[in-house]
């Protein structure tokens, strides 16, 4: 028996290919495979990459996909049924959780371009946001970056004194209708790479910067003290933004693997296949 892992979404998709002993053969990479918004393109994508992953491989083969927007499409089961091998395509926080916590129980709090918090009890999951961001992502890069653009209309209007952050950006973006321009046709990405400078800013003391990233600790804070049981559990900070905008008011953990680790113990494990 052979195990696949694989762990995608807007942005690209990786793939492990295993043994029965938990040996990695091989690996690959693909482009987007975002289910949700692209269902054949997606598939396209991840055919491609399992037929690299599996190239020269022979015998019976597993799969747990754990993919974006799984929980909400309904595409779940489509894929499932597309795909020539037993497989289960489960939300990405599915595979984030497990390979953070093992089966460990905790609090899982995933920050990059969108956000998504979980708390993993006994074995069971219950997730909170990933919503995106018209709708949520709150804390999450792309929210903090259309935060920051938001402060610079409320200073442009005089509700707030310009800082050397909001100064930057209304010469950037060619004062308050290239700020409108730019938020037309943006994306949670485009509003994402603001982050880095508006953390340096905070950092330097920037009264706009930190109260942009002051809220989102705010948000964040809101949402594991919700998952948080009486006996609170220590959080796993992951994703590219997890570690910068990490906050103190509970024990932490490192994360014991990555999403597709995640993937492939799943995949592995015969639970999986007889629930």
């Amino acid at each position: 028996m052979l195990y696949l892992g694989i762990d995608g979404g807007g942005s690209g998709c990786r793939a492990v290919l295993a043994d029965a002993s938990g040996r990695v053969i091989a690996r690959a990479e693909g482009g987007p495979a975002n289910i949700a918004s692209d269902f054949d393109g997606a598939l396209a994508t991840l055919r491609a990459t399992i037929a690299t992953v599996c190239a020269g491989q022979e015998g019976a083969l597993r799969a747990v996909l754990g993919l974006a927007g799984t929980n909400l499409s309904g595409a779940g089961a489509r894929l499932e049924a597309a795909l020539p091998f037993p497989a289960r395509v489960v939300q990405d926080v599915t595979t984030s959780v497990r390979g953070a916590l093992g089966r460990a129980d905790g609090i899982v709090a995933a920050l990059g371009t969108g956000s998504v918090f979980a708390r993993q009890t006994g074995g069971e999951i219950r997730a909170i946001g990933g919503w995106g961001l018209r709708l949520g992502d709150e804390g999450s890069g792309a929210w903090i970056g259309r935060a920051a653009l938001s402060h610079v209309t409320r200073v442009l209007d005089g509700y707030f004194p310009a800082t050397d952050l909001t100064a930057a950006l209304v010469a950037e973006f060619g004062g308050g209708p290239g700020v409108v321009r730019f938020s037309l046709t943006a994306t949670p990405a485009d509003f994402a790479a603001l982050v880095p400078r508006i953390l340096a800013a905070a950092q330097a003391g920037d009264p706009a910067a930190e109260a942009v990233i002051g809220a989102a600790r705010a948000e964040i804070r809101r949402a594991i003290a919700l998952l948080q049981p009486e006996a609170p559990l220590p959080v796993t900070w992951i994703g590219g933004l997890g570690a910068a905008l990490a906050v103190k008011d509970w024990a932490t953990r490192p994360a014991l693997g990555t999403a597709l680790d995640g993937a492939l113990a799943l995949a592995m494990d015969e639970t999986t296949w007889t629930e």
